[in-house]
């Protein structure tokens, strides 16, 4: 295995993680959650900021099973809205310890796009 595929598979299995991680945990811990989600949600679509956490928590879990999906569009597709989804975080938490963890997310989102 090349240190390129290496890579990419390393990339893809922390991304994964992540994703997975977060996604399943917004259902079983709803509460240690629902204080991330942005005040102008509730109500957003006439849907309450419980249901658009559960939304969220669903979409994480499709980005997860997307890169590790060994078909090339379906894992850039995953990467992508990766990205998409970590910028839109970005700009709903400010600047702290979650934002440099997504700074660092969105660079591996970013940089596992480019590899594929």
């Amino acid at each position: 295995m090349s240190s390129v595929t290496a890579a990419r598979w390393i990339l893809i299995a922390g991304i994964a993680f992540v994703f997975l991680y977060f996604g399943i945990e917004k259902f079983v811990h709803p509460d240690l959650w629902i204080g991330w989600m942005p005040g102008w949600i509730d109500g957003l679509a006439g849907q309450t900021d419980d249901t658009w956490m559960q939304i969220i928590a669903v979409t994480e879990i499709v980005i997860a099973i997307a890169v590790v999906v060994p078909v090339r569009v379906i894992q850039k597709a995953g990467a992508l809205f990766g990205t998409i989804h970590l910028a839109g975080i970005l700009t709903q938490v400010g600047w702290n310890d979650v934002a440099v963890r997504d700074v660092g997310l969105i660079s591996m989102t970013m940089a596992l796009w480019y590899l594929i």
